[in-house]
């Protein structure tokens, strides 16, 4: 496969399981090496680069565990300043993240543990972390799998905000179709290791590629001016 990620885009990546999605992320990020090929970001082949330089380059966001490890939210975003400091932060450090804090609203939440949180708060909290890394790319990993409607469409709009005000790349892996048709710039159709499709989700998602990938027939409908996957069952 050959997909790009375009800075200040929210790409998502779709496919039905098995597709290749969290292996490619996996792949871009450095934690699995690619059979063959290579992952290039502005001219350099990062496989390279040593692990510091790496986490300069992309911030990830795995799949939500509900892990906390015993850190407070504050503790969670500074942690993305590892690349940065030495062994404990520096003010520049302290800084940035209270910035980040202020930014996804949880400055009040910053002494509480990750475990205490909702599953919209601390999907926002691994995401304040990967921001903190202050990454070129940002890549995520089913970053609404765990959430209610209302937190899916908090997260998925707090992430086409962030792309496009600080001009980083975002890719993310999702599952919900619809989520796509109303947040993604772009949409990559994986199917069985290969890339499908790519493009607008509205030219990518057609009820003929939809059954071709996911093996369910669907029709596109619309809701005043948003587009709208119905499956046939």
């Amino acid at each position: 496969m050959n997909v790009s990620v375009r800075p200040g885009e929210l790409c998502v990546l779709l496919g039905a399981n098995g597709a290749g999605k969290s292996t490619l992320l996996k792949c871009i990020n450095g934690l699995r090496t690619p059979s063959r090929g290579s992952v290039v970001w502005n001219g350099r082949e990062t496989r390279r680069l040593s692990v510091k330089e790496k986490a300069k380059i992309y911030g990830y966001v795995p799949q939500e565990t509900g892990a906390g490890g015993g850190l407070t939210v504050m503790e969670t975003v500074l942690s993305g300043r590892l690349p940065y400091m030495g062994l404990s932060p520096r003010p520049e450090d302290l800084q940035k993240a209270e910035e980040i804090l202020v930014r996804l609203k949880l400055e009040r939440l910053a002494f509480c543990r990750l475990e205490t949180l909702s599953g919209g708060e601390r999907q926002r909290a691994l995401i304040g972390r990967a921001m903190a890394q202050e990454p070129e790319v940002l890549l995520l990993d089913e970053p609404t799998s765990s959430l209610d409607l209302r937190f899916q469409y908090e997260v998925m709009g707090l992430l086409k905000e962030i792309g496009a005000e600080q001009g980083i790349a975002v890719a993310a892996v999702i599952h919900d179709l619809n989520l796509a048709m109303d947040f993604a710039d772009r949409a990559v159709l994986l199917w069985e290791g290969s890339v499908l499709a790519e493009g607008r989700p509205e030219t990518v998602l057609t009820p003929e590629r939809i059954e071709a990938s996911y093996g369910i027939a669907a029709e596109i409908g619309r809701f005043g001016e948003r587009r709208v996957i119905l499956p046939r069952i």
